[in-house]
Formats: C-alpha cells, sequence, structure tokens
C-alpha cells in the first residue's frame, strides 16, 4: 500500500495540467506588458506625472502576484471540471481579440459591454445604457484624453482614419 501511493504521489508530481498551465501563460502575459509598459509606453514623466505605461504596468505587477499565487495553491488542488457555461467568459474574450484586429480595441469592448449586460446579466436598456456611458466615459476620460493611451484601432477604423 506504501508503494502505491508513494507512486501515485511520484505520478502526481511530474505531470503539468491546465491548472499549471494557466497561471503560468498569465505570469507570461503580466511580464510582457509589465516591460512593454516600462519600456515602451513610459510609467511615470517628472513634470506630467503618469505616463500611458501607468496602468498597464500595476495591473501587470498585480497580475504576475496573482498569477504566480495560483500557480503555488495549483498544485495542492484536485481535479478540476469544467462545464460549457464556464466557457462563455473565456470565448468572449476571444470575441473580443478577434474584433480588435477588424474594427478596434474600443468599439469592440463597447460591443462586448452591451451584449454582456442585455444577453447574460439580463439589463434592462435603462440600466444598460447607464453602465455603458459610465465605463465609456472613465475609459475615454482617463485612458484617452488624460494618458493618451494609444488604442489598437483595426483595419476598418485605420482605412477610415487615412
Amino acid at each position: 500500500m506504501r508503494i502505491k501511493g508513494l507512486k501515485m504521489e511520484q505520478e502526481r508530481k511530474r505531470t503539468i495540467t491546465v491548472m499549471q498551465v494557466i497561471p503560468i501563460v498569465g505570469i507570461i502575459i503580466s511580464l510582457v506588458f509589465m516591460y512593454l509598459g516600462l519600456t515602451k509606453y513610459g510609467f511615470w514623466d517628472e513634470f506630467k506625472g503618469p505616463k500611458p505605461g501607468f496602468f498597464p504596468t500595476i495591473i501587470s505587477v498585480l497580475m504576475l502576484l496573482a498569477s504566480s499565487l495560483s500557480l503555488v495553491f495549483s498544485f495542492k488542488e484536485k481535479t478540476v471540471d469544467w462545464p460549457l457555461e464556464n466557457w462563455i467568459l473565456p470565448l468572449s474574450v476571444l470575441g473580443v481579440l478577434l474584433a480588435t484586429f477588424v474594427i478596434g480595441l474600443l468599439p469592440s469592448l463597447a460591443i462586448f459591454v452591451i451584449l454582456w449586460l442585455k444577453k447574460f446579466e439580463k439589463c434592462t436598456w435603462k440600466t444598460t445604457l447607464t453602465v455603458f456611458a459610465i465605463i465609456a466615459a472613465i475609459v475615454v476620460g482617463a485612458f484617452v484624453l488624460w494618458l493618451g493611451v494609444p488604442f489598437p484601432k483595426g483595419i476598418i477604423l485605420t482605412l477610415i482614419s487615412n
């Protein structure tokens, strides 16, 4: 019995599951955005304050901490159940990423917020449009006007603006 238990424990230690792969991918993504935020976009200007890389760098540091903790705790977890409704959000994010290449980031996020609030949260049109207006004001005010973040425009918006 002891040999069988030892053998199972060794097998469990050697296998890398999805529960380890997801945090590792999160760590890699956070390091990439931390690098971009600090080098390409800049973090802080001595006179003007935060630069366009300020928020992405802070978020990537938080993501690095969360992903690292998730990786550590993933070795203690048992098997995972992946019901179909849990795939709605990751597939939605994938849809936003694909739509970003076509119509740009801000329009694709706008469509995502409206569809999510109407279809999955089942909000009224009044609530949906109010929440959307608040989110749009924060994003445009903080990121576009104040920080000057260059959001991806996508193929269609690039053709229109040229």
